[in-house]
């Protein structure tokens, strides 16, 4: 099977999301390699109700999948570490309030916790040490999270990551090939998803 290019994503996702041009990433050259860039504006929708702080927001996991379509939804193929509130699904869940399928930490992965390797793995993190505090747990170190999440990712696989920064990792473990801009709506914070792909060993 031939992988998609970045412009074969990007394609993908204008043909779910194209009603919203402005959302469409672009591909651009950053530093001899090719990179997608865009802005989502989500908009506000209470019909987010998890009742968990920080839960995804409405339509964010829906956008990100439109642009892997390659990869079928399966606990075999996709991780959410940090899964908060996700409810269970086609992928496997860590560090989750609600009975996660894997009961450890994202930094014990490819070490205690032997699964993978994952096509894909989303990361929502605590942004900042008062975030740990709502969630209830220490603040992360992100550079260790994602050397830990390299573990466990086929080469050539993803790391999408949502944050108010862009994470250390490893240059010799992650690529960036994805910069976009999220905003939900009026007095919500700004935060931006880095698209990672891991290196090829």
């Amino acid at each position: 099977m031939t992988e998609l290019t970045l412009a074969d994503r990007r394609d993908a996702y204008a043909r779910v999301f194209g009603k919203w041009p402005a959302g469409v990433p672009v591909v651009v050259r950053e530093r001899d390699r090719d990179v997608l860039y865009a802005t989502w504006v989500l908009g506000n929708d209470y019909r987010v109700r998890s009742g968990f702080y920080g839960a995804y927001p409405h339509g964010y996991l829906a956008r990100v999948a439109a642009l892997f379509p390659d990869i079928e939804p399966s606990p075999s193929r996709v991780l959410h570490a940090f899964s908060g509130s996700l409810p269970p699904g086609p992928y496997t869940r860590l560090d989750c309030r609600q009975s996660a399928d894997i009961d450890g930490s994202v930094f014990d992965l490819g070490a205690s916790i032997d699964v993978g390797p994952f096509d894909l793995v989303y990361a929502d993190p605590p942004y900042t040490a008062a975030d740990a505090v709502h969630y209830g747990t220490p603040m992360i170190n992100r550079g260790k999270a994602t050397r830990a999440i390299a573990r466990v990712v086929r080469d050539g696989g993803f790391l999408v990551w949502l944050d108010t920064v862009w994470p250390m990792h490893r240059k010799d473990e992650w690529i960036t090939v994805g910069r976009i801009s999220l905003w939900r709506s009026t007095n919500h914070r700004a935060r931006f998803v880095s698209i990672f792909q891991r290196v090829r060993r």
